[in-house]
C-alpha cells in the first residue's frame, strides 16, 4: 500500500513571514497513539530537520517562537485476508469447487499528522497528514521511509523569506 500525503494550508496564511518554531507538548491518548518517548523524540528530530531546511529556526527553551509545531502518530494493527488457489472442476451435484484456500497477513497501519500553529493568534496555518507512515516496525528502513515522506510533505511548506 502506497503512502498517502494530504497537506492543507490556510489560504490567508503568509507562512514565509514566520521565522522561529517550538514544539508544543501534549500527552498522546487513545487506542494506537504513539506513546513511546524514543519514537516521539525521533519524530521531533526529523520534523525539526525539515523545518530547518525550509529556513525556520528552533528557539531556545522558555523563549517565544512564531510557530508552534504539534505532531501526533497513530498505529493500528490490521489483518488482510487473500483468497488463494484456482477454480476446480464443476460438478452438477455440488457446483464449482475451489482448490486452494486463503492466506492472511498482519500489518500495521500508521498515520502521522503534523500541524503548524500561529502561536500569537492560536490559529492552525498548515497541516500535513501522512497515511501509511508506520507500515512496519520502527526499523531503520521504516525511519528512512518516514523521512522521505516528510521530505515530500514539507516541500509544500513555503520557504522562509
Amino acid at each position: 500500500m502506497a503512502a498517502d500525503i494530504k497537506t492543507t494550508v490556510d489560504p490567508q496564511a503568509d507562512l514565509g513571514k514566520y521565522s522561529t518554531f517550538t514544539f508544543l507538548e501534549s500527552e498522546p491518548k487513545g487506542k494506537g497513539a504513539i506513546t513511546d518517548k524514543r519514537v516521539q523524540e525521533r519524530l521531533r528530530y526529523l520534523i525539526a530537520q525539515h523545518l530547518n531546511k525550509r529556513g525556520y529556526k528552533p528557539v531556545a527553551p522558555k523563549q517565544q517562537a512564531d510557530l508552534g509545531v504539534h505532531f501526533a502518530g497513530h498505529v493500528q494493527p490490521k489483518q488482510r485476508v487473500l483468497m488463494t488457489g484456482r477454480p476446480g472442476p464443476y460438478s452438477y451435484n455440488w457446483g464449482r469447487t475451489e482448490l486452494g484456500g486463503q492466506d492472511t497477513f498482519d500489518y500495521r497501519d500508521g498515520t502521522l499528522i503534523v500541524d503548524l500553529v500561529d502561536l500569537s493568534a492560536s490559529q492552525l496555518l498548515w497541516r500535513t497528514r501522512i497515511q501509511d507512515a508506520f507500515s512496519s516496525s520502527y526499523s531503520e528502513d521504516n525511519w528512512k521511509k518516514i523521512n522521505r515522506l516528510l521530505d515530500e510533505a514539507f516541500k509544500k511548506l513555503p520557504a522562509r523569506r
